[in-house]
């Protein structure tokens, strides 16, 4: 089952969070923290719901947490070079380790597009690390179009 999160209910979280951070972190850990509390999670969550985001979260039989999916509206007004624009962002998106393969992803971004249909958006756009295939195989599989390409350059000393 797939449903929205309450704001008391954020410590469920934590376990899938861990996750989503620790893969990351062991990519790239000159920029992804693996020493946050509980409550800086927590708060970060709270936070963004706070501020209009909605955090959709996947059920397991027992009730317990098997995926979620943070989603942030964004409505840009025009500038000199973009016309305005009303979309999501798919700013995290986790699946239980143990769960993967069971359609937990398919379903947290449907249950966002009918969220999106209901809301007036009409796209969602996500930044996936080259390094998380899981992620690029989802959003392809949801039909997602690569925009571009990021690139970094560290400096050395």
């Amino acid at each position: 089952m797939i449903r929205f999160l309450r704001t008391d209910e954020v410590e469920k979280l934590l376990p899938l969070s861990a996750q989503v951070n620790a893969l990351h972190e062991e990519e790239h850990p000159e920029q992804y923290r693996g020493d946050a509390a509980p409550e800086e999670v927590t708060e970060f969550f709270k936070q963004r719901l706070g501020e209009g985001a909605q955090v959709f979260v996947a059920e397991g039989p027992d009730g317990g947490l098997t995926g979620f999916l943070l989603a942030v509206p964004v409505v840009r007004e025009a500038s000199p070079f973009l016309h305005p624009a009303r979309y999501v962002e798919l700013d995290q998106i986790c699946v239980d380790e143990t769960c993967r393969g069971q359609g937990v992803g398919k379903a947290l971004v449907a249950a966002l597009e009918a969220w999106m249909r209901d809301n007036d958006f009409q796209q969602w756009k996500s930044m996936v690390h080259g390094f998380n295939m899981h992620s690029q195989h989802l959003m392809s599989r949801q039909g997602a179009e690569v925009l571009g390409l990021r690139y970094r350059k560290m400096l050395s000393d």
